[in-house]
């Protein structure tokens, strides 16, 4: 069992006490379904399977082992382990990648889809190299047909959700980036002013994509960082300072 439970955290990325969570869950879930009766299984500490049945009987609660040696049908219980352990990993990869949505993010473009949605090489999670899709309609009319958004490019993306989602019942983890959010332009700046945009509010109140983008600012941005902005997202920015923010 020992081994078992160290393959299965190093497949799936989970800690030793997750792996137990699952197993305990799957086999309490499969053999309640069989006997018709709430069982609950343990992994005791000298790494064997205890399941104990509870019924209720006049009003008395009654308790019996069930030796788990002699139960049969194995195959769908590791079936039922695999799909839950797949579960449990994608849906801790969503925790961890959560952390990072609204943040900017630069992949390549690695492909276009049938229905025309780009999917994008990116790190969401620094030296984690993963694939995330920018549907169709979050990237600007003008960007769509140009050769600088196409693949085997680089740019400058807006991390808009990370979900869990089944593929063809298979549990997946799903980012999904876009070239049209505000919060992009305000993170493309904050980028090229580095340490001192901590000291700097941004807010872009207002984006046309594609045409322009209005933009306030608690301090002067210097015109170098602007222009860096507008050729990566193409448009022209409209920048005031308000010394109020």
């Amino acid at each position: 069992m020992q081994e078992t439970i160290s393959l299965f955290t190093k497949k799936y990325g989970l800690t030793r006490s997750e792996v137990i969570v699952e197993i305990e869950k799957v086999f309490s879930e499969v053999f309640s379904r069989r006997y018709g009766l709430e069982i609950m299984v343990v992994l005791q500490l000298n790494d064997h399977l205890e399941a104990v049945a509870y019924s209720r009987i006049d009003g008395v609660l009654l308790q019996k082992s069930i030796d788990v040696t002699r139960i049969s049908g194995w195959n769908t219980i590791k079936k039922h382990l695999k799909k839950n352990l797949q579960k449990a990993s994608v849906l801790k990869q969503t925790r961890q990648y959560k952390y990072y949505e609204q943040e900017l993010r630069w992949g390549e473009i690695t492909a276009i889809d049938a229905e025309k949605n780009y999917h994008v090489e990116l790190e969401v999670i620094p030296g984690e190299t993963m694939t995330a899709v920018c549907p169709l309609n979050r990237v600007g009319l003008h960007e769509r047909s140009s050769s600088d958004f196409s693949i085997g490019e680089k740019r400058a993306f807006h991390v808009r959700r990370v979900d869990p989602v089944f593929l063809n019942g298979t549990p997946r983890l799903k980012v999904v980036v876009d070239r049209v959010s505000k919060t992009l332009v305000e993170e493309l700046l904050k980028e090229q002013l580095g340490y001192s945009a901590e000291k700097i509010t941004i807010r872009c109140f207002r984006r046309y994509v594609g045409k322009k983008s209005f933009v306030v600012t608690s301090r002067r941005i210097p015109k170098p960082a602007i222009m860096a902005v507008t050729r990566e997202l193409n448009e022209h920015m409209q920048v005031k300072v308000d010394r109020n923010l």
